[in-house]
């Protein structure tokens, strides 16, 4: 699977090559001559972490204001990401000229490429949870085919499983845990896993919710495993709600139409007989529905209650404008008037995991898959549950290296999740929510230079905590460990991140990767199988691995 993944990246990078050039209507600028990565980061989280902004009450009711912890930078020339040191520079090196060159040059550094700690010791991020991208991974193996790189996001991997992390002592709103070991495969540099979770808390006694539930009825899911899928999903649903609770029904095809509105919760269980009624029939226009059910979310909008929208579809989606940035833009225009928006993806096979990943991205929400009416299990509505009673909301991380201990770092996965260092305090910029007992993991590769001075660094998060209706903010330092256990002598936890990171990485083809391979993981994760226990779903991780071995 690393073979392919990499002819694939290959074949697609020739063919870009090969392109003619873009026709400009204009001389283009010259780049900035500044050094570095931030105005590119910058600029990225403008257009990508901006997801929706809140009314001016919100941002007044951070009343406190704290201080950072002021690692002082000294700005020089030498940047992790060209140096020779690192496995970037290595490629630039050992390929001067040419695409793979040109994947890591100043103005792109790439997604491999690590980050010095004296130019940019700030990292900040949406701390988003899901397992959908590791289960598009797995349904495509054992299907005994290699599962499409552009579907692949570490932090999805290694956030699929769970290893046992506490949650918070009483009066608490967030736990941490930080772990260490040395990387498998890269000399001087070091794994730090970050584990977060909060309070078994949820949606604030007495909130209400209204909810337009869009669900997809065109001729694609007509199939009677996904009709009895959806069933399934909608008895899970409307059991979650209850009398004070309203929901809206939208069918969609070729065109959405209304079939119920603003239903009591307690009566929510007979949408499930009008959508069994609804016939399966016609193309999907996702465009039209989203424009339905904008309107309908909107006029029965509540500021006191929890407001979303909840999208149930195939992915589909053949007719209208499915481009996912068109569609990413309207759903942002519903963040910011206070609605958020889950989909729940029906099949596995075919799925548009672009389009649905973009929107539950702009829409703050929940982005789940399944793939048979079994999986709606006590599980399945859990999610749902968490969805609709979110403890945090607004979930921001932000990790301030300490450039005298670190000469590079690189944070795995989240590249669609980051923010600019101002984004953090900024309470008018939208972030991923988690659930009541909920935990989120970020992974970073870290040069911790054994002869630096100080700390590694210091983790901070904030959010809002929606049983108390204020912000939080919470730090802990990153310790440097100068006996930083081997890979396999370190907690079952990171293990498991790091495994699960490495096998993301390798279907994704990139170079850090070159020295691991699926048999080695595959021992590796058989351990901890018998460590972690059956609820860390190690299983299918150690499946995923078997099927890569034998594809060899």
């Amino acid at each position: 699977a690393w073979e392919e993944s990499k002819r694939r990246l290959l074949r697609q990078a020739n063919d870009l090559d090969a392109a003619p050039p873009i026709p400009s209507e204009g001389p283009v600028p010259e780049p900035a001559a500044k050094p570095g990565m931030d105005s590119r980061l910058r600029a990225a989280s403008k257009a990508e972490g901006r997801t929706g902004r809140k009314d001016a009450a919100t941002v007044s009711e951070a009343k406190e204001v704290f201080a950072l912890s002021p690692f002082e930078v000294q700005s020089d020339e030498s940047y992790g990401y060209v140096s020779d040191f690192t496995v970037a520079g290595a490629r630039l090196k050992k390929a001067p000229e040419g695409r793979e060159a040109a994947l890591f040059t100043d103005a792109d550094p790439g997604p491999e490429a690590e980050i010095s700690a004296g130019n940019q010791p700030v990292s900040t991020f949406s701390l988003h949870v899901s397992d959908v991208s590791f289960r598009l991974a797995l349904a495509a193996l054992d299907r005994g085919r290699y599962p499409d790189p552009e579907t692949i996001r570490p932090e999805e991997f290694y956030n699929a499983f769970n290893c046992g992390d506490p949650s918070p002592v009483r009066g608490e709103p967030v736990a941490a845990r930080i772990e260490q070991s040395a990387h498998p495969y890269l000399q001087q540099r070091n794994l730090v896993r970050i584990a977060l979770k909060v309070p078994a808390t949820g949606r604030v006694g007495g909130q209400a919710l209204r909810l337009t539930l869009l669900l997809d009825t065109s001729g694609s899911m007509q199939r009677e495993d996904r009709r009895a899928s959806v069933r399934s999903a909608l008895q899970a649903l409307t059991s979650l709600l209850g009398p004070d609770d309203r929901i809206s029904l939208v069918g969609f095809a070729r065109q959405p139409r209304l079939l119920e509105e603003a239903v009591s919760g307690d009566e929510a269980g007979r949408l499930v007989e009008v959508a069994e009624r609804t016939p399966a029939e016609g193309g999907t226009n996702l465009e039209a529905a989203l424009v339905l059910a904008g309107e309908i979310a909107q006029r029965h909008h509540d500021r006191s209650s929890q407001n979303r929208i909840v999208l149930i579809t195939d992915g589909a989606a053949n007719l209208g404008n499915a481009d996912p940035v068109a569609l990413s833009a309207r759903i942002e225009d519903l963040r910011r008037s206070g609605i958020a928006f889950d989909a729940c993806g029906v099949g596995l096979d075919g799925l548009d995991d672009a389009v649905l990943e973009a929107l539950t991205r702009k829409g703050d929400g929940r982005y789940t898959v399944i793939d048979q009416p079994g999986e709606v299990d006590a599980a399945f509505a859990r999610k749902l549950a968490g969805a609709f009673r979110p403890a945090a909301s607004d979930v921001k991380v932000q990790v301030r290296f300490n450039p005298a201990r670190v000469g590079a770092y690189r944070l795995i996965g989240f590249e669609r999740h980051r923010l600019s260092e101002e984004d953090f305090r900024d309470d008018t910029v939208d972030a991923a929510e988690l659930a009541a007992d909920e935990g989120a993991v970020a992974l970073y590769q870290v040069e911790d230079r054994p002869d630096g001075e100080g700390e590694v660094g210091e983790v901070f998060v904030r959010f809002r905590d929606n049983a108390k209706g204020v912000m939080v903010e919470r730090s802990w330092p990153i310790l440097h460990q100068s006996d930083a256990p081997a890979f396999d002598r370190a907690p079952p936890g990171l293990r498991l991140a790091g495994i699960a990171a490495l096998l993301a990485e390798g279907l994704m083809g990139r170079s850090t990767m070159d020295e691991a391979n699926p048999g080695e993981l595959l021992r590796m994760a058989r351990d901890l199988e018998r460590t972690c226990g059956p609820g860390s779903r190690v299983n299918e991780l150690v499946r995923m691995l078997e099927q890569l071995d034998r594809m060899r």
